[in-house]
């Protein structure tokens, strides 16, 4: 959704993509502002950003707290595992070390299912995903509880290395389902406005679409044009 491209050092991503293109459409400039993710009502309510837009899920607490968007994609949060692995479904985890990444949805949706959580050896917070990735590469956790979009990118660009741990009759397994929103200011109505705005013309025009396919091989979408 976005990330630092080790390459270039710039920020890449989704979600880079989608901001920058509706930012076209109000004809202002993206300035992307990587910040730390524990402080981000403070550093949105102090100004220093003006959204937050990074894999950012609706939940309750946060409908409370900003005023979010549209969604405009679905997620679920699945088990990521290396394919060489004996893991097939959650019940394979048993007594196994589990990644997350610290204050993500995906961490809200484990301690939501205590049933499966307390069948763990451990649940380690773990930075970002990206090192996540390293860390079971690397044999020092067994699996990550991850986005489904974000590990369709890793599913996507490293062909053969990940499965995604399914149930019984071969669906996957996901731990919640949710949607991704942008986040604002509680009185920022009229910037919510036009990106929402801007959004519905990428998605009459097909823009969007083209974003979505490029980083997922697939529309996984779900603003309307209307």
């Amino acid at each position: 959704m976005g990330f630092v491209d080790t390459q270039t050092g710039e920020l890449v991503g989704f979600d880079i993509d989608v901001a920058r293109e509706v930012c076209n459409h109000l004809g202002i400039e993206l300035e992307t502002q990587p910040i730390n993710w524990d402080n981000k009502s403070a550093e949105l309510n102090n100004g220093n950003v003006d959204c937050l837009w990074n894999g950012f899920s609706k939940t309750e607490e946060r409908d409370r707290e900003f005023n979010l968007s549209i969604p405009y994609m679905k997620n679920n949060q699945i088990v990521l595992v290396k394919s060489d692995s004996a893991y097939k479904g959650l019940k394979d985890l048993e007594g196994k070390v589990v990644g997350v990444q610290a204050d993500s949805s995906a961490e809200v949706a484990l301690n939501d299912n205590p049933d499966f959580k307390n069948t763990l050896k451990d649940v380690v917070q773990i930075d970002d995903y990206s090192k996540a990735v390293l860390e079971i590469q690397n044999g020092t956790i067994d699996a990550i509880a991850i986005d489904e979009v974000v590990a369709r990118y890793y599913l996507t660009n490293n062909p053969g290395a990940y499965v995604v741990l399914q149930n019984e009759d071969g669906t996957d397994a996901s731990l919640a389902q949710e949607d991704y929103v942008i986040g604002f200011r509680k009185t920022d109505d009229a910037l919510k406005a036009k990106v929402e705005g801007a959004l519905k013309e990428m998605a009459a025009d097909g823009t969007i679409k083209e974003i979505s396919e490029k980083w997922f091989s697939e529309d996984v979408t779900t603003v309307s044009a209307e």
